[in-house]
């Protein structure tokens, strides 16, 4: 029994470290969005600053699903190890080295560029890790925690944020904001490098009793062939829970210095606590999924943002700090409860084994990466062309009805 469990144990932690590194640096890109887009893209209008680091992001996100293909079928012709140990290694690479890049006041243009790159790279790797650990641990856990073990994905990308959160934070504490935007902000990013070797360290003697098929149809021209309506369905629902995913972990700290009034310190630590009640709440929706079924409680989550997210984005802005967290808390929790079944359930949504990986990296490559990497973009543009400060509250209010009426529509 105890061998079992920690063979367990082995696979939970191989299977979310990767998720780890990802939305570690996902979080550095959030918390320095200011700083960095005034060091690689300076500008006299603080907005443009801002949506060039933000732009820097959206592209390394585009490219998710092209490594999503790249990897999905790997992960389904070669196998999920193989997948596994190379994506980790192609993503740890482009982290470690933004920490040495010159910036634009050294050379120039070539800053930018050499940023985009790299994240590009990183966008590329992303797309594979992401939807191989997922299928990795769903297709290793037992029949009832089918979505828990899945869940542990998202649990993994809160601890990265947690980590990357709070050692900005800290940092910005410690050196303060003017070493921070010299020299400090490269510190997070050398320190990936201890979670990468740690993920290497955790995959070299992974199990994998996957065993591709012989079938030599490439899998991607077979989902869309066969099961078109799968497809759209899930890419929809992923779509609606990535747009909101991003607004909060990434968007929320810009918006709650702007529009509710906060220090960047204090949007800093309630970003940090969303991402610690994330961490708690997305296995605690996940066993409630595994118990009354997951589609009922996507359902759920869906219609209560589709109502109540404007009135408690106002809310959030007129109410000061405590209401700022209270807000915060209660969109992290309704996200939890959105996003913790839709990773088993898009692995399950076909029975034949040698399609999964496919599908579930298109599926989440493209929700998280093109959908969700243009959703600061999309936001920061929004709320300035509109002037309104709770249009992004609209939007997300609207693809969430959109995905509700989508729920609607599958059977449990």
């Amino acid at each position: 029994m105890d061998r079992l469990i920690r063979t367990k144990k082995k696979i939970i932690a191989a299977g979310i470290i990767g998720n780890v590194i990802e939305y570690y640096d996902f979080a550095l890109i959030g918390f320095l969005a200011v700083m960095m887009g005034k060091l690689f893209f300076p500008s006299t209008d603080p907005f443009l600053s801002l949506l060039g680091s933000f732009s820097a992001f959206a592209a390394g996100m585009i490219m998710r699903p092209v490594g999503a293909l790249l990897f999905g079928h790997i992960g389904d012709r070669i196998g999920r190890r193989f997948a596994l140990i190379s994506s980790l290694a192609l993503m740890a690479l482009p982290t470690f080295l933004i920490g040495f890049l010159p910036i634009y006041t050294q050379v120039g243009l070539l800053a930018p560029i050499l940023l985009v790159a790299l994240r590009m790279i990183q966008g590329l790797s992303v797309g594979g890790e992401y939807a191989s650990s997922i299928v990795y641990l769903v297709e290793q856990s037992a029949p009832e925690r089918k979505n828990l073990y899945g869940s542990f994905v998202s649990v993994g990308a809160k601890i990265g944020m947690a980590l990357g959160s709070g050692l900005c934070g800290a940092l910005l504490w410690y050196l303060g904001e003017d070493a921070m935007g010299e020299w400090g902000w490269r510190i997070p990013f050398w320190a990936s490098i201890v979670i990468a070797a740690a993920g290497l360290y955790l995959r070299r003697n992974l199990s994998d009793e996957y065993q591709p098929s012989e079938d030599k149809t490439v899998p991607i021209v077979a989902i869309l062939r066969h099961h078109r309506r799968e497809f759209w369905q899930f890419l929809t629902i992923a779509s609606a829970i990535w747009i909101f995913y991003y607004t909060v972990f990434v968007y929320l700290p810009i918006w709650l210095e702007g529009s509710a009034h906060l220090s960047k310190s204090e949007a800093g630590q309630i970003n940090t606590l969303s991402i610690i009640i994330g961490v708690i709440f997305i296995p605690l929706m996940a066993m409630l999924a595994d118990r009354i079924g997951s589609f009922k409680v996507m359902r759920g989550a869906a219609l209560g943002l589709a109502v109540g997210i404007y009135p408690l984005m106002v809310g959030m802005s007129i109410g000061g700090y405590w209401a700022a967290l209270g807000g915060t808390l209660l969109l992290v929790i309704a996200l939890c409860a959105f996003q913790a079944p839709i990773f088993a359930s898009t692995v399950m949504a076909l029975k034949y084994h040698g399609y999964r990986a496919s599908f579930t990296a298109v599926i989440l490559g493209s929700a998280a990466g093109i959908v969700g990497g243009l959703t600061p973009v999309l936001m920061t543009s929004l709320e300035k062309l509109s002037g309104d400060p709770y249009a992004p509250a609209s939007l997300i209010a609207a693809t969430s009805l959109l995905g509700w009426i989508v729920l609607r529509r599958i059977k449990d």
